[in-house]
Parts: structure tokens; C-alpha cells; sequence
């Protein structure tokens, strides 16, 4: 299904097995989407099978949200296939926001982004500050993993000798992140505001990334065709946290596979093959040593070093 009409706001919602976090999602922006002139929601159903759809189109009928449009669709595309399978819906849109399911969008966070991005034209994303359920801060910006960094952070040296090698710390923590507007490297996608000609620039997310790793190297597209990445924590939402990927939706194992998968995708679309099979070998290496190490030291940690060896030597390293 494609819409034909231009808007200047898209927010596409990907939803799997999360339908009351993405009605609860809707409620928190059904007072701020109607004061934004030619505006929707698409919330994207990633072949749930639990319902989802018609309880989400339950309430939007109840509420007669007409600025809401559900596509149930009849495979899992994931989280980048998801997202991409509702940026197709509309042709043309000024700005894109993409939004987990599991977030609370607080009033005046909309306006005031798409006031940011107007006024600011080469910013290409934006993110706000993201809080924990106890408003405690999340961290929504980090440093590029690039290989340089991975390497020195896979060793631990940013925190073991923090005073040589925090500069390799990819959490990038050592400014005030709780009021300080700042250009950043990435930003994580639980809200990540685009600007829509980027967008039809540079594409949407890889589907290769199915979860974890695809809004780095969608960042890393952004900064290599030369636009800003912003953060701004004058507003704020609220991002539970893994809606979609805790143990009861996804088994556990999976979840690192996923992970592990993302690593070296990053490394491979964004430095280079041999980068991602260097920074591979070497997490294997160091989990080596971690087994022979924790033998019989500490049994939850050695069981958790083979389980982590056999993830990492089960992933399909055929990098595109």
C-alpha cells in the first residue's frame, strides 16, 4: 500500500507482540499529531500472530484516531524491514520519525523537534533525551565503533586503564548528556527524527541488520553523505526498553545471536570485510581465554564464555 499524499510528518511504529505498549505509544501522541498540519502514524504489525492488529485497530476505531493507519503484515521483516515497509507507505514526506513501540512521547516533543530540523537545515537526524521508566537517563548517543575503538574496547582498556584509552570508550560518557545540546556521531533509533529528502538520498534501513547494529551504520550513511546528527535533550520520552526483544517474544539465545550478527555487519558495511573478521577473531581469542580462565574459578561466568563461543562460531559470517 503506497499513499500518494506528501505529509510533513510520517511516524512509523514497528510492532511484534507489543500491542498494549503500542496503544499506550498511540495515547501518549494522539494530543500532540493533530496539531501538526498533514500528519500520520503508520504502525507496522510484524506478522505478530497474537492479535495485535485487530486490538490496535480496535482502539483506533474506539478513539476515531484517523491519523493512525495499521499494516499487518504477513512475514516478520524485523526491525529495518519493519521501519521500511512503513516509510513505503507515503511518497513524499518532509520529516520521518522513527519510534519504538515501547515509548511515551511527552507533549511539546514533536513540535518542538520539527522546530530544531526547520530551523537547523543541516541537521539530517535528531533524537531528544530518552528516560527510564524512573527518569533515570538512557544513553541515545555514542561514538562510531570504529575498528580502532572496537579493538581497544573488546580488551576492556577503556575501563581497566581508563586514564590512556577512554577516548575508545564507544558509550561515549564523559559529558553532560543530561543538558548539553550536541552534534554526536549516532543515535540510537527508539526516536530518531529524519529529514525526508535525506531519506530519499541515502535509502531507508539495511534489511540485513533483522535487530541491533542497523541504526549505526543508518548513521553512519548520514554522516558520510555529510549531514548533522543532533541530539537535544530540552524534550524527552520515556523508552521501557526491549518490548520486542525481551525473553518473552524473543528466546534469549537468539537475542545474542542477533547482537553478535550486528557487530560484524557494522564493522563490514561501515569499515570493510577484513575489519569485521580481525574484530571477529578477536572476540573469539578473548573468549578463549575467558574459559581457561573462569574454569573452575567461577562456573556462571565460564558458562556464559562457552555459550558466547558457541553463538560466535555458529553466526554466518557471508557479509554483503
Amino acid at each position: 500500500m503506497k499513499m500518494e499524499t506528501g505529509l510533513t510528518l510520517l511516524i512509523v511504529i514497528v510492532n511484534y507482540k507489543t500491542p498494549d505498549l503500542t496503544i499506550n505509544c498511540l495515547k501518549s501522541l494522539s494530543n500532540q499529531i493533530v496539531k501538526i498540519k498533514n500528519s500520520h502514524v503508520v504502525v507496522v504489525d510484524n506478522n505478530s500472530q497474537d492479535g495485535s492488529p485487530e486490538k490496535i485497530n480496535q482502539i483506533i476505531k474506539e478513539n476515531n484516531w484517523q491519523w493512525v493507519t495499521v499494516l499487518a503484515e504477513s512475514k516478520n521483516w524485523g526491525f529495518s524491514g519493519g521501519n521500511n515497509r512503513g516509510l513505503e507507505t507515503f511518497s513524499n514526506h518532509e520529516y520521518a520519525l522513527l519510534l519504538n513501540s515501547d515509548t511515551i512521547v511527552y507533549d511539546r516533543t514533536l513540535e518542538y523537534c520539527l522546530q530544531v530540523m526547520e530551523e537547523q537545515k543541516d541537521i539530517g537526524v535528531m533524537s531528544c533525551k530518552l528516560l527510564n521508566e524512573d527518569g533515570s537517563l538512557q544513553n541515545v548517543t555514542r561514538k562510531f565503533p570504529n575498528p580502532m575503538r572496537s579493538l581497544i574496547s573488546a580488551l576492556g582498556l577503556p575501563w581497566y586503564l581508563p586514564f590512556l584509552f577512554n577516548w575508545a570508550n564507544i558509550d561515549d560518557d564523559t559529558w553532560d548528556k543530561e543538558n548539553t545540546k550536541k552534534d554526536v556521531d549516532w543515535l540510537g533509533g527508539a526516536f530518531l527524527l529524519i529529514r525526508g529528502s535525506l531519506l530519499r538520498k541515502i535509502g531507508g534501513l539495511d534489511e540485513d541488520f533483522f535487530f541491533y547494529g542497523e541504526d549505526i551504520e543508518f548513521n553512519y550513511r548520514v554522516y558520510k553523505a555529510g549531514w548533522r546528527r543532533y541530539y537535544d535533550p530540552t524534550v524527552s520520552i520515556i523508552h521501557l526498553g526491549g518490548g520486542s526483544s525481551d525473553e518473552e517474544k524473543m528466546a534469549q539465545l537468539k537475542r545474542k545471536t542477533y547482537y553478535w550478527q550486528g557487530r560484524y555487519l557494522v564493522q563490514s558495511k561501515c569499515y570493510g570485510k577484513i575489519f569485521a573478521l580481525i574484530l571477529y577473531y578477536v572476540d573469539l581469542l578473548i573468549l578463549e581465554l575467558k574459559i581457561l580462565v573462569y574454569n573452575q574459578r567461577d562456573t556462571y561466568k565460564y558458562k556464559l564464555a562457552q555459550e558466547m563461543r558457541s553463538v560466535l562460531k555458529n553466526l554466518n559470517l557471508n557479509f554483503n
